[in-house]
């Protein structure tokens, strides 16, 4: 699979679909935005060891249920690659809202 070389965000980079991700993504020359819970955590190497990291991967504290945190991530991307899944410490009065396609953050226009 080609992708055009640009800057991506992947949420949740340090899961194991999202992994695949980022290592396709920087094989194939793009910066990649990675949102992790805590970008000094060790379990996060395995990611920091991919080929081209180095130069082109930058690891983001995010939390999906807090806006300002993937705006930081997703500011001057060209796509996101949105993997994750949000686990919240409390219950969530909307789940739906979290995912919308209509949400705010999802649009590239809010985001630049």
């Amino acid at each position: 699979m080609a992708v055009e070389k640009g800057r991506y965000c992947v949420t949740g980079a340090g899961g194991f679909v999202a992994s695949w991700v980022v290592k396709l993504l920087l094989s194939q020359d793009c910066t990649v935005h990675g949102t992790v819970r805590d970008p000094t955590n060790d379990k996060y190497a395995h990611l920091k060891k991919l080929d081209k990291a180095s130069e082109n991967l930058k690891l983001f504290k995010a939390d999906l249920l807090d806006y300002e945190s993937l705006c930081a991530a997703i500011l001057g991307c060209d796509g996101v690659f949105h993997v994750a899944s949000p686990v919240p410490s409390t219950t969530v009065p909307n789940p739906e809202a979290i995912i919308s396609p209509i949400h705010p953050l999802h649009t590239r226009s809010h985001l630049q």
